[in-house]
Order: C-alpha cells, then sequence, then structure tokens
C-alpha cells in the first residue's frame, strides 16, 4: 500500500542527489512511497515502472539506469532474498520520520545478500525457468575469471577459458570492437572485466544480439545525452549490464523512440489513430 510520505525542504540542496539524474531524483522520492515502514520495498524494474511511473511507455526501459545511478550514489542497495530483488533506502530515517512504524512486509539486507543478477527480474510474472537459471549461475559463479589467468602466457588460456564457458573468443572480440566503433572509443582496452562480462551475456544472447543491443542505445536520448546532466551513458558495462539491459537496447533497436515527441504526446497519437467513428462500430457489431 502506497504512504503519505515528506520531503524535506533542503532535500534539493543534498550533494548526493546533485551527483545523479532529475529522472532518478524523483524515481528516489518515488519510492518512498511504497517503501514500508523500514525503508524496502520490491525491487523489479518492470514493477516499479508499473506503479511509479504508470503513464511513461519508455519508463521501463529507463528505470534500470536511474536505478543504477540511485545505487552508485549510495542512495539505495539492491539485494536478492529467496530468488527475488528488493531494495533497501539507505538512512532512511533521515529522510522519513515514522510516528508508529508498521512491521517490516520485505526481508531485510544483510551482508551475504546477493546482489541482483538483473536490474528487471520478472518478478511480476515468474520465469517457469527460474531454477534453471539459478543452477546456470552457480556454475558461472563457481567457473574461473580472466583475472586468474596467467598473463604471461599470451592469452591463450583466456582463449580456453572463453571455450570452456562455452562462448567463442572471436565473438567476444567482435562484441568489443563493434561498441569501440558504435559508441567512438578507439582507444577503449578490452581488459579483464570487459572479457568477463561480454563473456557472460554470450552464454545468452548471439553476438549479432548483442552487437545490435548496443547500437540499438544509440536511439535512446537519455544514453546519447538528452537528459538533465547532459551526459552520455555508453560504457559497455552499463549498455551489456545485464540481461535487462540487453533487452532494452534491443527494444531500442527495434522500436526507436520519436525525438520530437513526448511520451504523453504518443499516447495521445496512438489514441487517435486506434479510434474507429461511432457508426462503424455500430456496423460491425
Amino acid at each position: 500500500m502506497a504512504r503519505i510520505r515528506t520531503i524535506k525542504p533542503e532535500f534539493p540542496q543534498s550533494e548526493t542527489m546533485g551527483k545523479v539524474s532529475r529522472d532518478a531524483r524523483l524515481l528516489f522520492i518515488l519510492l518512498w512511497t511504497i517503501a514500508d515502514d523500514l525503508g524496502r520495498t520490491r525491487g523489479a524494474s518492470r514493477m516499479l515502472a508499473s506503479l511509479l511511473f504508470p503513464y511513461d511507455d519508455d519508463a521501463r526501459d529507463l528505470i534500470p539506469a536511474w536505478l543504477d545511478e540511485l545505487e552508485d550514489a549510495a542512495a539505495i542497495r539492491r539485494y536478492v532474498v529467496d530468488g527475488d530483488t528488493y531494495l533497501e533506502i539507505r538512512n532512511w530515517l533521515k529522510h522519513q520520520k515514522i510516528d508508529k512504524p508498521s512491521g517490516p512486509k520485505c526481508p531485510g539486507f544483510d551482508e551475504g545478500s546477493p546482489r541482483p543478477r538483473e536490474s528487471s527480474p520478472p518478478d511480476m510474472d515468474r520465469d517457469r525457468d527460474m531454477d534453471h537459471d539459478r543452477d546456470r549461475d552457480r556454475s558461472l559463479s563457481a567457473a574461473p575469471t580472466a583475472a586468474e589467468v596467467p598473463r604471461e602466457t599470451g592469452g591463450q588460456e583466456v582463449e580456453t577459458l572463453a571455450a570452456d564457458l562455452g562462448t567463442n573468443p572471436d565473438d567476444v572480440r567482435r562484441v568489443f570492437d563493434h561498441w569501440r566503433t558504435e559508441w567512438g572509443h578507439p582507444k577503449a582496452v578490452l581488459d579483464d572485466k570487459r572479457r568477463k562480462l561480454i563473456r557472460l551475456r554470450l552464454r545468452d544472447y548471439a553476438a549479432d544480439d548483442l552487437c545490435r543491443a548496443i547500437t540499438g542505445y544509440r536511439n535512446s536520448p537519455h544514453h546519447t545525452g538528452q537528459n538533465d546532466r547532459a551526459t552520455v551513458f555508453d560504457d559497455i558495462g552499463l549498455l551489456l549490464r545485464d540481461a535487462a539491459h540487453v533487452d532494452a537496447g534491443l527494444r531500442f533497436a527495434d522500436q526507436p523512440p520519436r525525438a520530437d515527441q513526448s511520451a504523453l504526446t504518443r499516447r495521445n497519437v496512438a489514441a487517435v489513430e486506434d479510434w474507429v467513428p461511432p457508426e462503424d462500430r455500430l456496423a460491425a457489431s
């Protein structure tokens, strides 16, 4: 159940909030209205989009990036309990004064809580293959990382490791080179962290799909710098951070938003295009 919350007058001057975009600040405030009296709520991106931005068609694709901003600024932390994603608002009692707190509605965070594998897990319509995904994640966590491969061997172990994880090292290089070219980073280096990230995504997506998702983000006004911070969000670690980000990039590729129309305008246009005169409706019935 949504709750009435308060905003302190000094909130706009918060240095922490000054580090995030205007959209992320709005999301942060809206999270207060659905958090329980301990500052916790469910953290699935799709659910948050439907509850907090019901009239904004693009919110589902943009919320993962806003959550990333808030987590990077230490305003929230996300965690997983029994396969479900939750988030906790840090310094909750500095933001809200709770006179008669009710009991917790969500499990709390502890140091042993894993981080979400995806920013937007399908909490609203549970994936039938959840158990399979958990087993796959456990197998991935047990696999050696590129950081464990001796550097003096000239990279042979890296190629062997990629083969062991079911990925083609040529695909890893192809995805990375595509990102460098598409986003103009000719001097970027394929280090161990980026190599591992691309390998993990290649377990679920073809190299062509990852390249298409990277290109798709060129259609995102937010990621190309049309935001209140005038900042381009184009790091490959963000674009391929998890399955939710890849899926968002693919949607941007397949259904690029109209740059000259707001979300409200696009909904109004769709409503007009779908409108059928009353006499036609009667004739059809």
